[in-house]
């Protein structure tokens, strides 16, 4: 199953490692086997492993590409990573794992956020852009694994589950009383709100920058 969590600062500032590991603790159900963090000029990523895809140290995360451009964290499966693999390594990508979020990180290298739409799977991945200080949230077309966010206007704030986002030192706990009323009239949400307010799912078979 896997869990992701992190914050990204628009303004650069460096998010505590005390804090990290709260979010990555609330999601820790997800993944017993592992856990991981990574932190870099306002960039903050977690990561609770569920390891079954070479089960060595070789496939945890968060996981940087080669070439120290891409950083990444992951929940999913892709289905097609073998023959991407291949292609990449025609492409003169070398691996060290049998993991697919391997081939990820270095396709992302090659080919940049486009490699998305390659990926036969399903997935929720944040991936962190080095060299233009951008992080991007993407979604499989089905939206089977869930990927929630929060922004407030200096942080983008997100995780494989709301709990974790709960646990960030700057979200005030305050109910969607819109979403609340959806729920009550018809037993079901139509739309990516939440109960919480200010935190939203992000759609299926969407990249956000």
């Amino acid at each position: 199953m896997c869990g992701i969590a992190g914050n990204f600062s628009l303004k650069g500032e460096t998010f505590s490692m005390h804090h990290l590991k709260k979010m990555a603790n609330a999601i820790s159900h997800r993944g017993p086997d592992n856990e991981g963090f990574f932190i870099d000029k306002g960039v903050a990523f977690a990561h609770r492993r569920l390891s079954i895809l070479d089960t060595s140290a070789k496939g945890n995360q968060p996981m940087t590409s080669k070439d120290n451009n891409w950083t990444i964290v992951f929940n999913g499966c892709i289905y097609n990573f073998l023959e991407l693999k291949q292609e990449l390594k025609a492409k003169g990508h070398s691996f060290v794992s049998s993991t697919d979020t391997e081939v990820i990180v270095e396709g992302l290298a090659e080919y940049g956020v486009s490699f998305f739409l390659l990926l036969n799977g399903m997935f929720a991945i944040a991936a962190w852009q080095r060299n233009e200080d951008a992080v991007y949230l993407s979604r499989d077309r089905f939206g089977v694994k869930p990927l929630y966010y929060w922004f407030d206007g200096a942080n983008l704030v997100f995780s494989s589950e709301i709990k974790a986002i709960l646990q960030h030192p700057d979200y005030k706990v305050k109910l969607n009383l819109a979403a609340l009323n959806e729920y009550f009239s018809f037993q079901n949400f139509f739309s990516y709100h939440t109960l919480f307010d200010g935190i939203t799912m992000l759609p299926a078979a969407n990249t956000v920058r």
